[in-house]
């Protein structure tokens, strides 16, 4: 068990995440999905449709945690609290983010923010309820809950410059 004020089972959280970077191992197979030169309205018709019977066929089936929440070239990022993990698709490693022809300190402020950025969301105020499996739990010993909403206080209220 964790020893008050330590912090150890946000260490154990962070330790848990699955990070998934570029695209999945398993791509979506679109071949169901006509699009044409149609109206437009029509192929977003369509396109839910498809999105709507995909959903539905995952009923009853295991959570594939595999699964990416958005596309390859999608210039994003993400934290999945339930699964865990936090996804950086492949478009988002392009400049300004990413560029293999900068330094690397200039990387690690694009893409590093991003990372850095996506990982907080584990632990503010929707992530922090899920604990290091993804369950709706509360994890926090109540020492490290109280400490963390002490800190928190700074991003709610405004610094006051006079």
């Amino acid at each position: 068990m964790d020893e008050p004020g330590h912090g150890k089972a946000a260490i154990e959280k962070l330790e848990a995440f699955t990070i998934k970077i570029g695209y999945p191992d398993k791509w979506r197979d679109y071949s169901a999905l006509k699009i044409d030169r149609g109206p437009y309205v029509v192929n977003v018709f369509r396109s839910t449709q498809f999105e709507n019977a995909r959903d539905l066929s995952k009923i009853g089936k295991p959570v594939d945690r595999g699964e990416w929440g958005e596309t390859p070239p999608t210039v994003d990022a993400y934290d999945n609290p339930q699964l865990n993990e936090i996804v950086f698709p492949a478009g988002i490693l392009q400049p300004p983010f990413y560029d293999p022809s900068v330094t690397m300190r200039t990387n690690y402020g694009g893409i590093g923010a991003v990372i850095g950025h996506e990982i907080t969301h584990g632990f503010d105020d929707q992530g922090a309820q899920f604990d290091p499996r993804g369950n709706l739990k509360n994890w926090w010993t109540p020492e490290d809950l109280k400490s963390f909403q002490e800190r928190g206080e700074c991003v709610v209220k405004p610094v006051r410059w006079v």
